[in-house]
């Protein structure tokens, strides 16, 4: 992260709503988090526990919460506690309430990290795929880079590499390009 210099930081935001790709993206968030000319704010949107309460969850989604919490619990006591990050819940109810929570972020942001494909089945995001335009970068993706969010903001979408599409990610350390 090279800019031009200036003595205030630029501002990052990383929205995570939870999945590999999310989690990934915090990992190099954290990283970001030590450059001095940077300030990181993570966001994490949850579902809202009224609503979240009246949902059955798979096993799979059990395991992937758990996961998520024990990577920003991580995170927290590293980047949060250290003074590297601030921190920020959201509770929200649907995919609406999530892009109107995006659209408020207009102009307060130079660099906006995201996962690509966030959690599965996610109440946050269901629809958005509806009016996707580029579904290759993800539903948070695709609004924070569409015409209809105006800002100059740069968008890092990230995806966690699975090689082969090995599920347990043993490919034998073989390197390939994509």
């Amino acid at each position: 992260l090279s800019r031009a210099p200036s003595n205030s930081p630029m501002n990052v935001a990383v929205i995570f709503i939870g999945g590999k790709d999310d989690r990934e993206a915090l990992a190099y968030a954290g990283r970001v988090a030590y450059h001095p000319g940077v300030k990181i704010t993570v966001m994490r949107f949850l579902v809202d526990t009224d609503v979240e309460s009246n949902v059955r969850k798979t096993s799979q989604q059990e395991e992937e919460m758990k996961l998520d919490d024990e990577c920003f619990a991580n995170f927290y006591e590293k980047q949060v506690a250290g003074g590297k990050a601030s921190y920020m819940e959201k509770h929200l109810v649907n995919s609406a309430q999530a892009y109107s929570t995006l659209r408020s972020l207009e102009g307060q942001y130079g660099l906006f990290i995201v996962g690509r494909g966030g959690r599965v089945n996610s109440m946050l995001t269901a629809g958005m795929n509806d009016w996707e335009q580029c579904p290759e970068l993800g539903p948070l993706g695709d609004i924070l880079s569409g015409p209809n969010f105006s800002t100059t903001a740069s968008v890092l979408i990230i995806q966690q590499h699975n090689p082969k599409g090995d599920p347990g990610g043993n490919a034998d350390n073989e390197f390939s390009i994509m």
